[in-house]
C-alpha cells in the first residue's frame, strides 16, 4: 500500500431538520488501503459514505479527490473514480446478471453516446471475472440468492472502473457462508486487484479481517480511527457500543463477542 492521498474531508458536517449528524470529520482515505467504519445504529455511518461519493453535499467543510474539490466533478466525473454499493437495492430487478454489471458503466455514457462500445462490454467480462460470477451472466437476478445478488451488485459497481469503492453494509441479511464469501471476494480485491476499499458494517470480525483501518462514529463524531489491534480493546468497544465486549486474541487479527448477560 502506498501513501497516495486519494481522497480528504476537511471540517465535513452535514445537518438536517437543525440537526448535527455528522460533526466536523477530518479524515483521509489512502490509495490501496481498506478503511472500515463502525458504530452503533445512528451513529452517522451511512451519512458519512454519501458524503464520500458525493450523494450529498456537507453543511460545512469540503471534500476533495487527490486535489481538485468534488465541485469541480460532475456527477458521471465522480463515479468514474468512486463507484458505490449501497444497502439495499430494489427487490425486484427484471435483468440478467450481465445486463445489471452492464448498467455499471453508465458514466461514460453520455447523451452524444446512449450504446455500449466494445470497451464497455469487455469492463463487464473482467468484473464478472474479478467477481467470480462469470458462470451466472445469463441469469435472471430474480433466481439469484442473496450472497450471489451482492456478488452481482459488487461487479456492477467494479464495472465503473473506479479506484475507490464504497460498500454499505454488504453483508446485511446474509448467513454465514455467504457473509464469508463477500469477505473473501472484497480482500481479494483490495490485496490482489489493488481496489481502495471503503465499507460500513456492523460486523467487528468482518472488519477486522479485511481492514487497514478502523474509524469508529459515535453520534455523528469521530470516536478514534486505529488499526484493527488497537482499535479492538474491551474498553475501547464499550466506549463506542455502550455494552461489554471480550476480544480474543493469539492470531494476526484479534476477534470480538459481546457479552450477555443471562
Amino acid at each position: 500500500m502506498n501513501s497516495r492521498t486519494l481522497l480528504t474531508a476537511h471540517g465535513v458536517e452535514w445537518q438536517a431538520a437543525g440537526r448535527t449528524i455528522l460533526s466536523r470529520l477530518d479524515q483521509e482515505v489512502i490509495a490501496g488501503e481498506c478503511l472500515a467504519i463502525v458504530g452503533p445504529n445512528g451513529a452517522g455511518k451511512t451519512t458519512l459514505l454519501r458524503l464520500l461519493v458525493g450523494l450529498l453535499e456537507p453543511s460545512s467543510g469540503s471534500l476533495s479527490w487527490g486535489e481538485t474539490p468534488y465541485s469541480d466533478f460532475s456527477r458521471r466525473q465522480l463515479a468514474q473514480r468512486i463507484a458505490y454499493v449501497p444497502q439495499s437495492h430494489p427487490l425486484r430487478i427484471p435483468l440478467t446478471v450481465e445486463q445489471m454489471v452492464l448498467l455499471g458503466r453508465y458514466p461514460y455514457l453520455s447523451a452524444l453516446r446512449v450504446a455500449p462500445r466494445e470497451s464497455d462490454f469487455q469492463a463487464v467480462a473482467k468484473a464478472l471475472e474479478l467477481a467470480g460470477i462469470e458462470a451466472l451472466r445469463q441469469r435472471p437476478l430474480g433466481e439469484l440468492s442473496g450472497g450471489e445478488r451482492q456478488s452481482v451488485f459488487i461487479a456492477s459497481a467494479l464495472a465503473q472502473e473506479a479506484e475507490l469503492m464504497v460498500l454499505d453494509e454488504p453483508t446485511t441479511h446474509l448467513d454465514p457462508l455467504h457473509q464469508r464469501e463477500i469477505a473473501s471476494l472484497l480482500a481479494r480485491l483490495n490485496r490482489q486487484a489493488g481496489l481502495s476499499v471503503v465499507v460500513a458494517t456492523h460486523d467487528l470480525n468482518f472488519a477486522s479481517l479485511l481492514a487497514d483501518r478502523i474509524l469508529a462514529l459515535r453520534n455523528g463524531a469521530v470516536v478514534a480511527c486505529e488499526t484493527p489491534a488497537e482499535m479492538l480493546r474491551e474498553e475501547r468497544l464499550a466506549e463506542i457500543f455502550e455494552a461489554p465486549f471480550s476480544v480474543v486474541r493469539g492470531g494476526e487479527r484479534p476477534m470480538t463477542l459481546l457479552e450477555w448477560e443471562r
